[in-house]
C-alpha cells in the first residue's frame, strides 16, 4: 500500500464527529478557499447557471461548494474509522416506493445521481439494498485511485470502471439489481450535446443507453447535506420516456430528460454541487 494512503488512513482513525472533525474541516476549508482550485471555472459555471444573481450570492455558492468538498472527504475518512455509523448519518430516505415498483417490474433500477453533498454515501446505501453496481471513473493519480478504492471498500456495491465492457453493468439490471450512474459531468467525445441549464453541452448517455436496452426504471437519486454527518437521501419519481422508432433520437430524448432531473437536483442545494468541473466547456472555451 502506498505510504500516503497508509498515512491518510491513520489520520482517518483520528476523525469522528465533534471537535476533531470540526478543527480539521476548518483548517482544510481555509486552505482550499485560499488556494481555490479551479475557482475561475467554478465562477464561470455559477454565472452561466445563475446569470442574474449578485456577486455576494455567487461567492456564497462558491464558498459552500468548497466547504462541501472538504466535508465529503472528512465524512468518508470518519466512516472508514467506524462503518457502523453509516445508518446514523443518513437522516431520511424517501421515495422508496419508486425503487420497490422498479424491482416489482423485474428489470432493475438505474439510479441517476450527481456530485452533490457526499455522493459516495449513495454508493454505500445502494450496496445495502442487494445486487448493486456503480459506474465510476478512476482517478489518473495512483495515490487517489488507491485511497478512494480503500474508502469505497466499506460498501458492498460493485464498482465498474467506465472503460469496462457494457455487459458487466447490464448484468446487474438483468438480475433486477441497481445500477448507479453519476451523470452530471461533461462526457467528452463519448457523450451527445443536449440542453443542460439551457446550454447545448456534452452529456452522459449511459443512463439513456442502459434504459433503452433493458427497459430498467430510470430513477433520480437525490442527496444533500443537512449538516456535517447528516445526509438526506431520497428518490424522485421515475423519468418517463417512450421508445421511438429511431434509437439515436430516443437516446437523445432520454438524455435531455435526465439532464432536466439533474438540474432539479442541483437547484435543491446549489452550494453542494461540484462547480469546479468544466461542465460547460463548449461555452466557456476552457
Amino acid at each position: 500500500m502506498n505510504w500516503k494512503v497508509k498515512l491518510s488512513l491513520k489520520i482517518a482513525h483520528l476523525i469522528k464527529p465533534g471537535w476533531r472533525a470540526n478543527f480539521i474541516a476548518a483548517l482544510l476549508i481555509f486552505l482550499i478557499k485560499l488556494i481555490g482550485p479551479r475557482k475561475k471555472v467554478a465562477r464561470e459555471n455559477i454565472r452561466l447557471v445563475f446569470p442574474n444573481i449578485s456577486k455576494e450570492e455567487e461567492e456564497k455558492i462558491l464558498s459552500e461548494s468548497y466547504e462541501s468538498m472538504v466535508w465529503t472527504g472528512i465524512e468518508l475518512l470518519a466512516l472508514h474509522r467506524d462503518p457502523s455509523k453509516f445508518e446514523d448519518w443518513i437522516e431520511y430516505v424517501g421515495g422508496l416506493e419508486y425503487l420497490n415498483e422498479a424491482f416489482a417490474k423485474g428489470k432493475g433500477a438505474i439510479c441517476v445521481a450527481t456530485h452533490m453533498a457526499n455522493w459516495e454515501f449513495a454508493n454505500i446505501w445502494m450496496g445495502k439494498q442487494g445486487e448493486a453496481a456503480s459506474i465510476v471513473r478512476e482517478s489518473d493519480s495512483s495515490f487517489q485511485k488507491e485511497l478512494i478504492a480503500e474508502l469505497r471498500s466499506i460498501g458492498n456495491v460493485k464498482l465498474i470502471d467506465k472503460k469496462e465492457p457494457m455487459t458487466r453493468a447490464l448484468s446487474y439490471l438483468k438480475k433486477n439489481g441497481i445500477l448507479g450512474i453519476v451523470a452530471d459531468q461533461h462526457a467528452g467525445e463519448e457523450g451527445i450535446k443536449v440542453p443542460f441549464f439551457g446550454y447545448e453541452t456534452g452529456s452522459v448517455v449511459g443512463p439513456a443507453v442502459f434504459a433503452y436496452l433493458t427497459g430498467a426504471t430510470l430513477l433520480p437519486f437525490t442527496f444533500y447535506r443537512v449538516e456535517p454527518f447528516k445526509i438526506r437521501i431520497f428518490f424522485d419519481s421515475p423519468i418517463i420516456w417512450e421508445k421511438g422508432t429511431n434509437r439515436d433520437s430516443t437516446i437523445k430524448e432520454i438524455t435531455t430528460l435526465v439532464n432536466k432531473a439533474i438540474e432539479k437536483q442541483i437547484l435543491l442545494a446549489p452550494g453542494q454541487w461540484l462547480w469546479q468541473h468544466r461542465r460547460f466547456r463548449e461555452i466557456t472555451g476552457d
